[in-house]
């Protein structure tokens, strides 16, 4: 008994590692079939090829015959196409992604129920009619392709192998000079090359367990340092203070190297999100009869894999507007003097310990005075106001939910339908995003993300007697509070800073219960979004490393703070949720432009 429970765990096992390895190939290769669309490369062809080739033998293996037979037949049709007897058009990566969904949802199926059950015989009878098609090329065809002889001296080579009998054309061509065995074996040895991938798979919730062990040594590492620090005002025993501090610091530096190590495992390449943008282009470009070039950087660049997982649907949502909403088709390019077809390019890149994520599109832009009518009609603003607002500000606007200027409703939003959302989902991971646009010319959205959730830098200021920690990527400079700083704006707070009116957050108001005011300290300027605030602090401690904790259930979720961290000295303090902060303020201010700009946006 205990050896058959031995056995169905094992076999468990087995199909478990199948069912993430098959899911890890198909979205590959779904990604690579758009591209030899274009492009078709030999390289991608033979990956694509032995990717189902896998598939195809495991799930054989396993006795999910339904998958192994339609992966078979694509099997068979990327044969042809990696012998060169046929060139991957559109018809043919129709079918081909067609099959591959299929097989996408049997892989769920098995996940879900551990058996494949779908009818793919519409699929199966496209592959097959795909397979008869008689476009076959003789090797004679492909070598004058690839240059190894011409054509006279194909025929002569073939005249002689139908002399020699059993003779291939290969060896011949080797007989004959035309090529040395050297040269032959490194171009079998090219096409068959597969790098062996130096990884393993780790469960999540183990690095999940390992980042948090990670992050209270890091709050051990804060605390160390704090005691040393002590014991030094406190005594005289310099021998002893020096061996605590060698120990300190070494544990210090293994700390900070053991936290990088364990964030780098976290970390995937942002390309793992970016595989899914090539086919999402192409489909909706069908659909909407648009022509799209799609450029692609960055795929290289890493981020922690939960914040991959919460940008995928902020990303997809602003593709999905930029080909809907943003390019123009191509009769209406053309009358603009464009040319057809369109450019929507997606970059991303490291900006410090920041990843930025440009998604850029030469379409019709966003029309600012159709924002600003859609505003004025919903009530939002007045048109003295909406006339004080800078383009920027303007463009801001478009984050208001359910503000939408588009004139039809199709089953792919406007640009403004969702995009609160988007804005909302993007600052929860403590990100910032940007929208810039040139009517009738182009529309970029700059996404500001950091590296990590999980332990960031904060600056940690005075409030009273409390401390805060704010988020290091979102302060722009400290400004010392003194006399003639702070002008009154209608009846509120500002700083005058290089020709920019900054309101002025006074968390005192927030925290105290009493009305206190804030004469003495500093102002932290702050650039959250399309917004800029001051935030007002008796005292600036300095520059930390936290780790971010949630609040639990018990304490559930308190407007204006992101979670908790504990410092060195064991004190708990708050971490602010900037983007809160200034909604749950706006209630206590009214009359600034700038100000009632942001408030309308968070509350409204």
């Amino acid at each position: 008994m205990e050896e058959q429970t031995s056995q169905n765990d094992e076999m468990k096992e087995i199909v478990d590692d199948f069912i993430v390895e098959s899911s890890e190939l198909i979205e590959k290769v779904v990604q690579d079939i758009v591209e030899i669309e274009k492009n078709p490369d030999d390289e991608i062809i033979n990956g694509i090829f032995r990717a189902v080739h896998t598939i195809k033998g495991t799930s054989s293996f396993l006795g999910f015959n339904t998958l192994s037979n339609l992966s078979h037949k694509a099997e068979d049709v990327l044969g042809r196409i990696r012998k060169k007897e046929m060139e991957p058009d559109a018809e043919i990566a129709d079918t081909l992604l067609e099959a591959l969904d299929l097989m996408k949802l049997m892989i769920e199926d098995i996940r879900e129920k551990g058996a494949e059950d779908r009818d793919v015989s519409n699929t199966l009878q496209k592959l097959e009619q795909l397979n008869k098609s008689d476009s076959r090329k003789k090797l004679g065809e492909i070598l004058i392709e690839e240059g190894v002889i011409s054509a006279k001296e194909c025929e002569e080579l073939l005249e002689k192998q139908k002399q020699e009998g059993d003779k291939k054309l290969g060896e011949i061509v080797v007989e004959e000079k035309l090529i040395t065995e050297k040269q032959l074996t490194k171009v079998l040895a090219k096409q068959q090359a597969h790098k062996e991938e130096q990884t393993i798979r780790i469960d999540v919730k183990k690095l999940d367990e390992l980042m948090n062990l990670v992050g209270e040594l890091v709050l051990g590492k804060n605390r160390l340092i704090l005691l040393d620090s002590l014991a030094r005002k406190g005594s005289n025993n310099n021998g002893i203070l020096d061996s605590l501090s060698d120990v300190t610091n070494y544990v210090e530096a293994v700390t900070n190297d053991l936290q990088l190590a364990v964030m780098r495992a976290r970390l995937v390449p942002i390309g793992k999100l970016f595989s899914k943008v090539p086919r999402l282009v192409r489909d909706l470009s069908g659909e909407f009869k648009k022509q799209i070039e799609l450029k692609m950087e960055g795929e290289s660049t890493e981020l922690d894999r939960s914040l991959i997982e919460a940008l995928h649907d902020p990303l997809i949502h602003i593709i999905r507007n930029s080909v809907d909403h943003g390019v123009e088709t191509p009769a209406e390019r053309d009358k603009k003097g464009k040319p057809p077809k369109g450019v929507l390019s997606i970059k991303a890149y490291n900006e410090g310990n920041q990843i930025i994520v440009e998604i850029f599109d030469d379409g019709k832009g966003i029309n600012v005075q159709a924002v600003k009518e859609k505003v004025k009609e919903k009530g939002l603003m007045s048109e003295s106001e909406l006339n004080g607002l800078s383009a920027r500000e303007t463009m801001g606007l478009v984050f208001i939910p359910g503000l939408s200027t588009a004139k039809k409703v199709s089953n792919v939003s406007g640009r403004g339908v969702g995009m609160d959302v988007v804005k909302t989902n993007i600052e929860k991971m403590n990100g910032q995003v940007y929208i810039d646009s040139e009517e009738g010319k182009w529309t970029r959205l700059t996404l500001k993300l950091p590296l990590t959730l999980a332990i960031m830098r904060a600056l940690i200021i005075r409030v009273n007697d409390e401390l805060f920690a704010v988020p290091l990527n979102t302060v722009t400079e400290l400004v010392k509070l003194r006399d003639g700083l702070i002008k009154p704006v209608d009846k509120n707070e500002a700083l005058v800073l290089r020709d920019m009116v900054i309101p002025i957050v006074d968390l005192s108001k927030i925290v105290a219960s009493s009305e206190s005011r804030i004469d003495e300290g500093y102002i932290v300027v702050c650039n959250i979004g399309e917004k800029i605030i001051g935030v007002k602090a008796h005292s600036v401690v300095g520059q930390e490393e936290v780790v971010m904790k949630p609040l639990g259930e018990f304490l559930g979720n308190i407007n204006g703070v992101g979670g908790a961290t504990i410092r060195g000295d064991g004190k708990v303090i708050l971490i602010l949720d900037l983007p809160a902060v200034i909604e749950h303020y706006g209630s206590l201010r009214r009359g600034l432009n700038p100000t009632r700009v942001y408030n309308q946006m968070s509350l409204n």
